[in-house]
């Protein structure tokens, strides 16, 4: 496995000295956050071979582009086409994708055949440009729950259709442990979270998530992809960042041949 800082962990900085705080704390990689200032609105291909050149200077690579493209926004598919092109020129092959929708307990009919419509022209065109795409596992959209995001992929008929990791920390929620279990064949990447039994935000090796759990169990599926910091929670972000950059590489440490 290795070692991702989301660019969205600094939004408040320039996207040029995020990439060099992940060089200089040792990250492997980098995903761009798909907004302003890191990502302009509309598609600009010399920026994007610009932060391309820049990550590979720096010795690092893109993980992915973490779109917000989701199958319910209008003029979609033109949307997504941009973002296929930011990520070939940013060189990675995984979008991070959003299904949109509202909480999947109470998504209505019609938005769920249209998600799950929608996705599956997606996959195709992704299938035919080598791309992968990720569902982001979050509250608030259809892909909160284990359930939904197994029948999206199952009805894509796609190995191109996968899935983000991360724990939902709702009452009703599925259980982190069990979730990674149920979703490790499908795992594209890792948004490595954790938060404390009130279920607020902390480091993440002092949450109700064991993560060395997460780690030896995704490894005995055999995934070797990014486990990345998203967030990061102090007033001195760059001391919380090395913190949990230096967490996760001990997990990494741990896994055996």
């Amino acid at each position: 496995m290795k070692l991702g800082l989301c660019t969205i962990a600094f939004r408040e900085k320039p996207l040029e000295e995020v990439i060099d705080i992940a060089a200089d704390y040792g990250f492997d990689g980098v995903e761009i956050w798909g907004k302003a200032p890191h990502m302009p609105e509309a598609y600009n291909e010399e920026y994007v071979k610009k932060v391309r050149d820049l990550v590979l200077r720096k010795g690092l690579e893109v993980s992915a582009f973490g779109s917000y493209v989701n199958p319910l926004m209008p003029f979609y598919q033109k949307h997504f086409e941009d973002a296929f092109k930011i990520a070939k020129g940013l060189g990675t092959d995984l979008v991070r994708i959003w299904s949109a929708g509202g909480p999947s307990k109470s998504i209505s009919p019609e938005d769920k055949r249209m998600i799950a419509f929608r996705l599956m022209s997606m996959v195709q065109w992704a299938q035919f440009h080598n791309l992968t795409l990720g569902l982001e596992m979050h509250n608030n959209n259809l892909t909160d729950s284990v359930g939904c995001i197994l029948d999206l992929i199952e009805n894509a008929r796609s190995s191109r259709l996968k899935t983000y990791f991360q724990p939902l920390f709702r009452s009703d929620a599925d259980d982190p442990l069990e979730a990674a279990e149920k979703l490790a064949p499908q795992i594209a990447n890792v948004h490595a979270q954790n938060a404390d039994a009130n279920g607020k935000s902390c480091p993440i090796a002092d949450g109700v998530v064991d993560y060395q759990r997460v780690v030896d169990l995704l490894s005995g599926y055999g995934y070797d992809g990014y486990l990345e910091v998203e967030f990061v929670h102090d007033d001195d972000k760059l001391v919380a960042l090395q913190r949990d950059r230096d967490y996760l590489a001990s997990l990494i440490g741990t896994i055996t041949e």
